[in-house]
């Protein structure tokens, strides 16, 4: 006889879901923008050697940032969408009013 239980029952994860989606040790945002300026380099300029430079600067700084921190890569993209929470200079000198919003019942 078996006894129900509440507990949660575990079940593995495999590593890959845990692992950076990467394209060629680069993170794949961050080679896929260094492809982008590349390609935007070369047409603007049609020198194809400026487009390799721009490129390959790219995709050696975004392979640095890789595998320096997995995470560094996707917490600088979304920083810039992300709002300030406290900036000291917008604050005003005398202190925040209270607002009582209910009595609770004794």
């Amino acid at each position: 006889m078996s006894v129900a239980t509440d507990l949660p029952v575990p079940h593995g994860a495999y590593p890959a879901l845990s692992r950076p989606l990467t394209l060629l040790g680069c993170e794949r945002r961050l080679f896929l923008g260094a492809a982008c300026v590349g390609a935007a380099a070369f047409s603007s300029f049609n020198a194809p050697l400026s487009g390799l430079l721009l490129f390959a600067s790219g995709y050696a700084g975004g392979l640095l940032a890789t595998r320096y921190d997995p995470g560094l890569p996707s917490v600088l993209l979304r920083s810039a969408s992300c709002s300030r929470r406290y900036d000291p200079a917008l604050r005003s000198p005398e202190p925040a009013p209270l607002d009582v919003v209910g009595e609770v019942p004794a």
